[in-house]
Order: structure tokens, then sequence, then C-alpha cells
């Protein structure tokens, strides 16, 4: 019996030790190169954007860089990036996604929060609410007076002599 609890503690173990050091095969390796369409879409992004325009960098390995466009090369482009102070030269082949602004820095987190893509609403809209709210509020008012003017005291009040 005793043997057999010092057998299941030396391969629970032995199990732990190797399990540590063995490679993850179910992960994807992180250095896969960019694609020739993929480095081209990167390019693109940063010209549209363009040259002293915020901007939020996502490399391929995951770090986030945001800051303004500084300058624009053929092979690479370099932004003042914020929260390092300093300028960072990135690589388009290193990018996995270019988007244009960045959000405010959140203090309790340490990390920025990027701005909602919500658009706001057109004029027309905006008055087409204001009015069907202004009805519904009307609607209402005519439904309360007419149906406080149809009541009848309980009983009169009474008179102290």
């Amino acid at each position: 019996m005793k043997a057999l609890r010092y057998f299941k503690v030396a391969a629970i173990t032995f199990a732990l030790i190797l399990a540590n050091s063995a490679p993850a095969y179910c992960q994807s390796p992180q250095n896969n190169p960019a694609s020739a369409p993929q480095i081209q879409t990167v390019k693109d992004q940063v010209q549209k954007i363009g040259k002293s325009e915020d901007v939020t960098v996502i490399l391929f390995s995951g770090v986030e860089y945001y800051g303004a466009i500084s300058k624009i090369e053929s092979d690479s482009f370099e932004i003042a990036e914020v929260d390092l102070k300093q300028i960072v030269a990135i690589s388009y082949a290193d990018v996995l996604k270019v988007q244009e602004g960045y959000g405010a820095m959140n203090s309790s987190t340490g990390k920025r929060e990027k701005r909602p893509n919500v658009k706001p609403l057109s004029t027309r809209s905006t008055w087409i609410l204001m009015l069907a709210g202004l009805g519904v509020i009307v609607g209402l008012a005519v439904w309360g007076f007419k149906r406080l003017g149809r009541r009848q005291p309980a009983s009169p009040f009474p008179r102290f002599p």
C-alpha cells in the first residue's frame, strides 16, 4: 500500500517537472513574416492617415504604440509615441493593424481606452426623435387632463362652524 502511494507521488512529480519544460505544440509561432499584400495594406493605411496624425499601431507581437506619425518611408515609418515620449521606428512587416486615432489613458488600468466607433446622430434624425418625444409628452398630458377632469370628489369637505 505504501509502495503504491510512493509510486503515485513520484509519477505526479515527474509529470509536473516534464510538463513545465515541454514545448506547447498547440500554439502557433509568433514570428510569421507578413505577406506582401499585408505589407501593402499597411503602407496604404499609413499613407491614407497621413503625416502628423494620431494613430494606433498594433504589432504581430501584441505590442501597441500610440502617437503621431512623424516620418513615412518606403519600408518603415516613425511615430512620436505619447506614452514612451520618444520616436519609435516601425517596419511595415511587423505591423498587424493600423488604426486612426487613440483613446485617453485610463488611470486605473494604465492602458488606453479605444474610442467608441459610434457615428453622431444626423440633424434630420435628431429632429425626428425630438418631434416623436414631443408628441408622446403632449399625448400623455392630454390623456392625463381628460382623466382628471372626469373625477368626482368622494365627499364634500367637512365644514367647521
